[in-house]
């Protein structure tokens, strides 16, 4: 391994992958976002190490009500059974995985961003109350953060600020980590966010709005040989900032983490597939 391999060096953890029930246990608003806390006794050997991490959450059916989710396929080994109906999954970052001192139950939140015409995952949100139930699956495994390098540079859109929250929180005082978000109007609100989140104050600018102002913010922050760089957002507007990174720069791959959150136009995007189509390798 070479020496700047050694620095962006990142571990993998693969967890069992299962479907688990947790309640509500708190609801409270913070900035932008409704923060639910998730417990329950089915979280034992639930664990969430990476900034990246993601779990999908079930939400009731927002017409009948009805929680239609995945199930467990063995109390102890990895699988799901999907159900034969359609559900309403959505992906969360999970924020500060702690134990309840009270209950002995681990306990995590996700923060659900407030927007118009809210899907699933907002609209029950909005209404959610303690003793509300759902479905938890994943995450399948972590990928820690890349502690050993100078600067982390965050480039993403406010669903992707709780991942860059993790970073900030997960990477080394001695480390530089900036943001920028992809956000027009003000952005006052993400630095408090990510204050509070993240433990510390970083630098934060705005993208510029053109179709390639992702690519531009990133070109104008300067990406050196100590910088490893975190996207997420939405999948058009990261196509520019990938091919940036892969063909301007001709960045190594183990220099990038960049992740189609969701897609305009594309109620069921997986987070799984290509930010660019025609050059499908990430």
């Amino acid at each position: 391994m070479s020496p700047q391999s050694e620095e962006f060096a990142r571990t993998r953890t693969m967890h069992r992958f299962t479907a688990r029930r947790v309640t509500a246990v708190r609801v409270a608003r913070m900035e932008e976002f409704i923060r639910v806390t998730l417990s329950g006794d089915e979280l034992g050997d639930w664990t969430s190490t990476g900034p990246e991490d993601h779990a999908k959450v079930f939400f009731p059916d927002p017409e009948t009500g009805e929680l239609v989710a995945p199930t467990a396929a063995s109390p102890t080994e990895s699988g799901i059974i999907r159900p034969d109906r359609p559900a309403f999954g959505r992906d969360f970052t999970p924020l500060n995985v702690r134990i309840n001192v009270g209950s002995g139950h681990t306990e995590f939140d996700i923060d659900v961003l407030r927007h118009d015409n809210p899907g699933p995952a907002a609209a029950w949100a909005v209404e959610a109350e303690p003793g509300d139930e759902l479905v938890v699956v994943g995450p399948r495994g972590s990928v820690d953060a890349a502690t050993e390098a100078r600067r982390v540079l965050c480039v993403v859109d406010p669903t992707a600020l709780p991942a860059a929250a993790r970073w900030i929180e997960e990477m080394p005082d001695s480390a530089r980590v900036e943001v920028i978000v992809d956000l027009p109007g003000p952005i006052d609100w993400v630095r408090s966010y990510l204050a509070a989140q993240g433990g510390r104050d970083v630098p934060i600018t705005a993208a510029p709005q053109g179709p390639d102002g992702l690519a531009e913010a990133a070109r104008a922050a300067g990406i050196d040989d100590g910088t490893y760089v975190f996207a997420g957002g939405e999948a058009g507007r990261l196509l520019s900032l990938r091919r940036y990174l892969r063909g301007e720069l001709g960045l190594p791959r183990e220099r990038y983490s960049i992740s189609g959150y969701w897609k305009r136009g594309d109620a069921n995007f997986d987070h799984h597939a290509p930010i660019d189509p025609a050059d499908p390798e990430d």
